[in-house]
């Protein structure tokens, strides 16, 4: 991709924060799915529209996996959804809005 049309993503592109989730957790974006490491903080770059995001968590070393769970967002440009892990449900979790204000402003500001 080029940088140009990179940065644009960025800027009008929606960011799904992820907060907490486990390493080796298989988490789904409509048909993409990526494998959480150490860092992983989300995802960003996603098209404003309808998405179906969804998640699987794994054990310890990462060999088996929970069965799938999912929602559906409706994304808008330069939006910031904001997830976080809950490990006792083992479910991503609504934060409050206070707190997704703070998280959007810091995506927005290059500050996560």
């Amino acid at each position: 991709m080029e940088p140009d049309k990179a940065l644009e993503f960025v800027k009008h592109g929606c960011t799904l924060l992820l907060l907490d989730v486990p390493q080796y957790t298989l988490i789904g974006v409509d048909t993409q799915v990526f494998s959480s490491g150490p860092a992983f903080m989300g995802i960003k770059m996603i098209p404003s529209g309808v998405h179906f995001i969804y998640y699987s968590s794994a054990n310890r070393d990462g060999k088996e996996y929970s069965p799938i769970i999912g929602f559906f967002v409706v994304t808008s440009p330069s939006e910031v959804v904001v997830r976080r892990w809950s490990p006792q449900d083992e479910r991503l979790i609504r934060v409050s809005e206070e707190e997704e204000e703070r998280f959007s402003r810091a995506v927005k500001g290059f500050r996560v």
